[in-house]
């Protein structure tokens, strides 16, 4: 009985060592993640390349000298559902973007077994490690509304063997910076004053607009003062804006510049009619 004893802990010990000998392949994948600058008044997609470097290495003489490896990335910090968002800070303001595996963002990159990246090192040489650089994309959809500012966020990828897990949630950043901007989306025209001496008031207008990024304060300005005034033939006339501060929420604001000459000037005009007489003004908008 005691000899029956002694082959199966003999036995056992031999099961323990054979398990214990066996090595598997190890890697690690590093990315530094993607960053890109974002005009939210730009319809087409916003598409910036990056990569992923596995790297892998053998440890026993047993080892394979191949290793076909699977990645999958997670949605981020701010996932909505599948769609991965970047966000300034604490607040609510928030951008969608997506990782892809092609440059025209349709393949996507997501943490399931569907739309994981598959790649392969084909030459493990000796116990050195050896790195192969994948390609992806991150692609942010044009038109966005959204405020100016530096988006962050951060996705995980995970590396597997097979059902192996080799790199657990290792991570990669996302910078995405929509710079302020405003511009003149529609320009003044030119107005005319038909004015007769000693004659009522004469108006004109002219429609303007301002394109600026969301949530963005701006003021505009023809001059120093609101309105300004000055002379043409002898004409004294005036020029307002309808409004001379704002805050941009992406689209185009209409606004518009008045001209007016009041009532009752002689001019200086020596002959029946005088020449038109023009002046130059500039609208400025202050971001």
């Amino acid at each position: 009985m005691k000899q029956v004893w002694l082959r199966l802990l003999l036995l056992s010990m031999l099961l323990i060592i054979s398990t214990a000998v066996r090595a598997a392949i190890s890697c690690n994948i590093s990315s530094a993640g993607f960053a890109s600058a974002y005009v939210p008044s730009t319809a087409a997609m916003n598409i910036t390349q990056s990569s992923f470097t596995a790297t892998c290495q053998r440890n026993l003489a047993g080892d394979p000298t191949t290793i076909t490896y699977t990645v999958r990335a997670s949605n981020g910090n701010n996932p909505n559902g599948n769609q991965n968002r970047a966000r300034i800070g604490a607040t609510a303001n928030l951008i969608l973007y997506d990782l892809f595996q092609d440059s025209g963002c349709s393949i996507v990159w997501r943490n399931n077994a569907a739309n994981q990246i598959t790649a392969t090192i084909p030459l493990l040489t000796g116990f050195a490690p050896t790195s192969k650089t994948t390609n992806y994309w991150g692609c942010i959809p044009g038109s966005q509304i959204v405020a100016a500012g530096t988006y962050t966020d951060q996705f995980t990828m995970t590396l597997r063997n097979g059902a192996t897990v080799l790199a657990l949630n290792v991570p990669a950043g996302v910078s995405i910076v929509t710079p302020a901007s405003c511009s003149i989306s529609t320009a003044p025209a030119n107005m005319t004053l038909a004015y007769v001496a000693l004659g009522p008031i004469v108006n004109a207008s002219t429609p303007i607009g301002v394109l600026c990024t969301n949530l963005l304060p701006y003021t505009m300005a023809l001059g120093v003062t609101n309105p300004i005034f000055s002379v043409a033939n002898g004409i004294r006339y005036s020029l307002t804006l309808s409004a001379t501060s704002a805050t941009g929420n992406g689209f185009a604001q209409a606004y518009s510049i008045a001209a007016s000459a009041v009532a009752g000037q002689a001019g200086t005009c020596a002959t029946s009619t005088c020449a038109a007489a023009s002046n130059v003004h500039t609208l400025t908008v202050s971001y």
